[in-house]
């Protein structure tokens, strides 16, 4: 798997509605990618330079869309999901989204077919987190099976929606808004029976 990470692009097919370098709330604004210089990795193994790194080694990510008036943002994740070790939901939530709920996101929705693995130790960032959204929520897409099975253990399930309806999508098929509208129509279902 390591020579393929490098060929792992993140989904670019909305950069004609939105581009994070060219936000002012994005933690990634004005942020340059070298096509041709692979600067950025995980674990040590390079991975495609549009990727963007938030002080992780084991995961990276591409925020996709962000619409601050009506409060959602889709981020694309890569790699390896690493509370364990890493602390990675702590310094995605530190470096990243904090940026995005000041401007007024409150409902996140994360990508997760290229997590390819799981290490969760403790629920508390997940549980500030969701005190800090007041109303909002995460919805993960695509997570792999065993890596729902770990934030089960783990206790996280509470605070990080899934659907498996909502993993059956072609949510590169849709426009942003779309995917934001059925997710958040799904969630309410969920959140109220």
């Amino acid at each position: 798997m390591p020579n393929e990470l490098r060929h792992i692009e993140p989904f670019y097919g909305w950069l004609n509605i939105y581009s994070h370098e060219r936000d002012p709330h994005s933690p990634f604004h004005e942020v340059e990618h070298n096509q041709f210089y692979y600067d950025r990795s995980i674990n040590n193994i390079p991975a495609h330079p549009l990727w963007d790194q938030f002080g992780s080694e084991s995961l990276l990510i591409k925020i996709l869309y962000a619409e601050y008036e009506q409060g959602y943002a889709i981020i694309e994740l890569f790699g390896e999901w690493n509370d364990l070790f890493e602390n990675d939901f702590k310094l995605l939530c530190e470096n990243c989204l904090t940026y995005l709920i000041d401007a007024g996101i409150q409902h996140f929705i994360l990508i997760c077919e290229n997590v390819f693995h799981g290490y969760f130790e403790s629920d508390d960032y997940y549980e500030a987190l969701a005190e800090e959204l007041d109303g909002g929520w995460v919805c993960a897409l695509r997570l792999r099976d065993h890596v729902k099975e770990e934030m089960d253990n783990y206790g996280i399930t509470p605070y990080i929606f899934w659907s498996e309806p909502l993993d059956e999508l072609s949510w590169r098929k849709l426009k942003p808004q779309q995917l934001c509208s059925m997710v958040d129509q799904r969630i309410n279902m969920l959140l109220n029976p």
